[in-house]
């Protein structure tokens, strides 16, 4: 699934992964590729990424924002 993870100023994040761990405000949420559309505002907390091939996941520390996942492609704003 495509990933990409935005700050006002820059770009933190764009490539591909098999999964994402999302400090959601609902609680900790994992999304896998082909997961059903969804918004969810994030709370303090690491996002991770899980790419293949890379045995230990990219960890970016969260205060708050929004993911949007739709179309095997999330979105990440901070």
């Amino acid at each position: 699934m495509k990933v990409k993870v935005l700050e006002l100023e820059k770009k933190l994040f764009d490539g591909e992964a098999d999964k994402i761990v999302v400090p959601a405000v609902e609680g900790e949420m994992c999304i896998l590729p082909n997961h059903i559309s969804i918004i969810t505002s994030m709370k303090k907390g690491n996002l991770k990424i899980y790419r293949k091939g890379v045995e230990r996941p990219l960890s970016i520390p969260v205060t708050s924002g929004v993911c949007s996942f739709s179309d095997d492609c999330a979105m990440f704003i901070l």
